[in-house]
């Protein structure tokens, strides 16, 4: 049995035990709806209540945004609400949940010290993980079946092979690195979270596990996971990860991230066994002092200033609303989603990183007067209104109030097109008003997009030409969501995926600076190279830990994809980085080796591949599937004309460059 760390335990249990006893001789009133209602701006709903011994009830609503009639029970939203985050098209759990609660002037934790002191010394960082995929009624279900939290056994919404996205590819290992796969229905904000999927059979211990753990909860939601989660804390991950996004508008329009964030630490610096609000199970694993649950806040008294304005926005949600200790891992690593960072934000990132701003800057922070109850997210700030017997006024109900704004999400972060392609209807996810439209917009301009969101791409563009598209939410002037568009010139598509100059080879073709994926980084080991012409198409590798990913828009017809590799890891061998290379959803090649291939470390190697387009998308994917990372350093995707097919998907060409 796992027992709460938690200061007083035994008297809070007592105080709750008496509560109980105390509602069982008093609760004569029953509120409907008997759960809490969701209410979007401006809109109304009215409460019912029953008395067990008849009579009226008078209504009210201390402390309210909104308002409710004393007497009908009639409550009504206030104009305007702000989602502190939103997902997929909707709001992230409630504003008064405690994820999305400010902790800025609350008091410091009496263990503070202690745990700051048995945090490390690592400063704080922040890493791309987590990457998403979105579910309509179309999306292929399946019954899974849970190794850790089998209560939680049930039908998930799948996004198939070969669109899914999951953390650290599709095609690794199921016991090797951390795999999560997570979905928003876009149709009814359900969220839902799986760890470490994998096929029937591939569990010994579990023949009929599909996942090791899994959840699903919806966006209003304040209860917290019943059963077990995907993290060791056992909460929601999504509502805790800082998305492109959010972040974009904040920067935009000078506001803030208006939630908490998840961060790990080392197990040693864990508490073995222990967990606080609102974190709900713990591990095994851990020998330190800091219990799961443990949220800090960067000191009020850390200057800012000095820093970059998107840093700036990230140093003030770390004093705003803090960090919450989710999982073992690196030390003091923030949690952000899988996605293209663009250059200014990964700058932001490292600048924050090498600032070295360690756990001395931070301070835990006592949740203690927020909590409601240990399974739930609801706060002592929620807005609830209450039903009061005319007759006994001590005989009462309460009851909580989802307040809901507009909220407005892009499906996309990213999106590549090559000049001269047709016209593309753009989508945004909108709720939390009757009119679900958008008005769209870009700058620069490159090409022509309608208010309505048709975007057509220019006829020409001499180099890649980078706009940002706009789509503000016709409910809410204030709501907005942006994307990148990346235009390439038509013909080849030359990329030189580790620097973010464009270099000219010594054929005078131009390789564009490092687009048209969908995440990762690009690290210079140095070391020796061969004297050979273009060298630099391979010096450089773009690292990612997940699948790499290329969509782009291009002409209907035959191409030839050419990846150019080498492996830059002083410490690889034989089979210690193994890759997929597909293209249109076929893998064409599978495990890779470029170490075995080319002959060792940093030399040239070159892997050529055939792909079909007939709907005018190209896709090519690198695939995860052994080793720290799948790496990349120059594509080369050429039309061959006449649109007769290539060869066939077996007819893989290699060419070692000397």
């Amino acid at each position: 049995m796992r027992v709460r760390d938690q200061a007083g335990i035994k008297v809070q249990f007592a105080v709750l035990l008496a509560c109980i006893a105390g509602v069982s001789a008093k609760a004569q009133v029953t509120i409907t709806p008997s759960s809490p209602p969701v209410v979007n701006q401006g809109q109304t709903v009215t409460f019912t209540a029953s008395v067990v011994n008849g009579g009226g009830v008078a209504w009210s609503c201390p402390g309210c945004r909104g308002s409710i009639d004393p007497s009908t029970g009639g409550y009504t939203a206030p104009a305007s609400v702000k989602a502190q985050q939103s997902y997929g098209g909707y709001q992230v759990l409630p504003n008064d949940h405690v994820f999305n609660t400010r902790i800025d002037s609350l008091p410091v934790n009496v263990n503070s010290a202690s745990w700051i002191a048995g945090a490390g010394s690592i400063p704080v960082n922040y890493l791309p993980s987590f990457p998403v995929n979105f579910a309509d009624t179309s999306t292929p279900t399946s019954k899974l079946v849970f190794a850790y939290t089998p209560a939680n056994n049930g039908p998930f919404q799948l996004a198939p092979y070969p669109k899914a996205r999951i953390e650290s590819g599709w095609f690794s290992g199921p016991w090797g690195p951390d795999r999560h796969f997570f979905a928003i229905d876009t149709t009814n904000g359900t969220f839902q979270e799986m760890y470490n999927y994998y096929a029937p059979g591939a569990n010994p211990s579990c023949a009929n596990c599909t996942s090791q753990s899994g959840v699903k909860y919806a966006n209003s939601t304040y209860g917290l996971p019943a059963n077990g989660a995907t993290d060791a804390a056992g909460m929601y991950v999504m509502p805790l990860t800082l998305r492109l996004q959010e972040l974009e508008n904040a920067v935009s329009s000078g506001g803030t991230i208006n939630h908490a964030l998840r961060f790990t630490l080392q197990n040693g610096y864990i508490k073995l066994n222990s967990f606080i609000w609102p974190a709900t199970t713990t591990t095994s694993a851990g020998g330190g002092v800091v219990p799961y649950g443990a949220r800090f806040r960067l000191k009020s008294s850390f200057d800012i200033s000095g820093f970059s304005r998107i840093a700036q926005v990230l140093l003030k949600q770390l004093q705003q609303y803090g960090i919450i200790l989710a999982d073992g891992g690196y030390g003091w690593q923030v949690a952000t989603e899988y996605t293209k960072w663009p250059a200014a934000y990964r700058a932001a990132f490292s600048e924050i990183a090498n600032a070295g701003i360690g756990p001395s800057n931070f301070e835990a922070v006592d949740e203690s007067s927020l909590e409601v109850s240990p399974s739930s997210g609801l706060t002592t700030a929620s807005e609830t209104v209450i039903a009061t017997s005319v007759s006994n006024p001590s005989q009462l109900a309460r009851q909580q109030v989802v307040l809901t704004g507009v909220t407005l999400n892009l499906p996309l972060d990213e999106m590549y097109a090559q000049a001269g392609t047709g016209a593309q209807q753009l989508t945004a996810y909108v709720n939390g008003t009757s009119n679900t439209s958008a008005t769209w917009s870009m700058s620069p301009a490159v090409g022509a997009l309608t208010s309505a969101g048709l975007y057509t791409p220019p006829a020409g563009v001499s180099a890649a030409a980078v706009t940002t598209i706009t789509a503000t939410s016709a409910a809410d002037s204030s709501v907005a969501a942006s994307m990148t568009l990346t235009v390439l010139p038509s013909g080849p598509i030359r990329i030189i995926m580790g620097q973010a100059i464009p270099y000219t080879d010594t054929q005078g073709n131009v390789w564009q600076g490092s687009t048209g994926d969908d995440g990762g980084h690009s690290y210079d080991n140095g070391g020796t190279w061969l004297n050979t012409p273009d060298i630099q198409l391979y010096k450089v590798a773009y690292f990612t830990d997940n699948d790499m990913r290329f969509d782009i828009t291009v002409p209907n017809g035959s191409y030839l994809i050419t990846g150019k590799f080498a492996e830059t890891e002083s410490n690889a061998t034989i089979g210690s980085r193994l890759m997929d290379l597909e293209a249109q959803g076929q893998v064409v090649d599978s495990n890779v080796d470029i170490y075995a291939s080319a002959g060792g470390i940093n030399m040239p190697i070159d892997f050529t591949i055939p792909a079909v387009v007939s709907n005018g998308h190209l896709a090519f994917v690198l695939r995860h599937v052994v080793g720290d990372f799948a790496i990349l350093s120059a594509l080369q995707i050429v039309p061959i004309g006449g649109g007769n097919p290539p060869a066939p998907p077996t007819n893989l060409t290699v060419i070692q460059v000397h």
